[in-house]
């Protein structure tokens, strides 16, 4: 070669090529698979192939501050015809025009059997099926519609029963609560029981939160928000049925309930719902989905006290016939070995345990190890192109 041609090979091999060869390799080892962190709750199972790949990492380990289970396969679980059953009590104090939600996502198939009562009359529930994030349309900031309110539609999958206790019952209460005085706190716990679902599960992928690009998020826990504090000093009343004309307007398309709850003065706790039944609504739910359970509250006069109790009964994922390699239980540390162009991804299943909050989260590090026999074919490379240049 002569002239510019042999100054651009020159410029190729002794410059250009070599500092790709090099470059690629730490680009590859520090950001692409470098080690990513998820901020994952309780109930979360989450398929993570963010930072993998089985050309360049040899072995998959995952840590946690909180014990987990994982698993290695290929595709995705099915979800097995057994449920697990939750139960989340909640005490909740609503000022006038205030509102707290409880949000679960829910495979078709699953069961929600809610209890609810409240001190003072004016307290509603409303249910609805929204997106990962609830939409309040402004409602939270105080803002403000000026429409009718819609008509509601009542879902033929939801059944509401509204009771009254006898007297006999009434006492029975009086004297248990009078013998434990203590408030029951929020309790978030596992039933050792399994039921069988007869309706088929659908699975269906959503995005995962993480601190880092999305995971598949197979299954999630509770997402909880609302703008109630019991602090705040009530006011005259401005518009009586703005507040709930707001939440027509923003959920008339997916509005599934929206009763009143009946009100009694001995609901002071959780431990009522125990003893009795006011309300009762059953969900059973047929479309995978994020659903969300809206309380509040339109008295002027007291902050009104709304306690529930929710039995969730949701299915869960079948791993079976599996190696004891691929299968890492109750552990904060697993790994995992890659085979070379393999198809398998690690899905980690973060159980609900007893006394959770849905404030309590947990940071995962996923770690790729590199595989070194790929890696060496960069260096190596570079010395090829030196030596082939000496030869031109």
């Amino acid at each position: 070669m002569h002239g510019s041609r042999r100054v651009v090979v020159f410029c190729l091999l002794t410059t250009v090529l070599p500092s790709i060869l090099i470059i690629s390799p730490l680009y590859l080892r520090h950001i692409k698979y470098a080690d990513v962190m998820y901020k994952i709750s309780d109930s979360d199972v989450i398929q993570i192939h963010k930072g993998q790949s089985s050309i360049f990492c040899e072995r998959h380990s995952l840590r946690m501050n909180n014990t987990f289970n994982a698993f290695q396969m290929k595709g995705r679980p099915h979800l097995s015809e057994n449920r697990k059953h939750i139960t989340l009590r909640k005490s909740m104090s609503l000022p006038d025009d205030t509102l707290e939600y409880w949000g679960f996502y829910l495979f078709a198939g699953a069961t929600v059997e809610l209890k609810a009562c409240s001190r003072y009359e004016g307290s509603k529930i409303l249910v609805v099926k929204g997106d990962k994030t609830l939409d309040t349309c402004g409602i939270l900031e105080g803002n403000k519609y000026k429409k009718d309110t819609p008509l509601i539609s009542k879902n033929e999958n939801v059944s509401v029963t509204l009771e009254s206790p006898d007297i006999n019952t009434l006492l029975e209460l009086k004297e248990v609560l009078n013998s434990q005085r203590e408030i029951v706190t929020d309790n978030y716990e596992i039933a050792n029981t399994e039921q069988t679902s007869e309706t088929e599960r659908v699975k269906r992928d959503t995005l995962s939160p993480s601190l880092h690009n999305p995971n598949t998020l197979l299954d999630t826990g509770v997402n909880h928000g609302g703008n109630a504090n019991p602090k705040l000093q009530l006011q005259e009343d401005a518009s009586v049925s703005s507040f709930e004309n707001n939440l027509h307007e923003c959920y008339n398309e997916n509005m599934i309930i929206n009763e009143y709850f009946p009100y009694s003065i001995q609901c002071n706790n959780t431990r009522y719902l125990e003893v009795t039944t006011t309300l009762k609504v059953v969900h059973d739910v047929t479309i995978d989905g994020y659903y969300y359970y809206i309380f509040y509250s339109d008295n002027d006069f007291v902050v009104n006290d709304v306690h529930t109790i929710f039995d969730i009964y949701k299915p869960i994922f079948q791993y079976s016939n599996m190696s004891d390699t691929k299968v890492c239980i109750n552990k904060t540390e697993c790994s995992f070995g890659i085979d070379l162009f393999s198809d398998e991804l690690v899905i980690v299943d973060v159980p609900t345990r007893d006394g959770l909050r849905n404030e309590d989260t947990s940071i995962l590090i996923s770690v790729c190890h590199p595989r070194m026999s790929v890696y060496i074919i960069f260096p190596v490379s570079v010395l090829l192109l030196v030596l082939l240049f000496a030869f031109l």
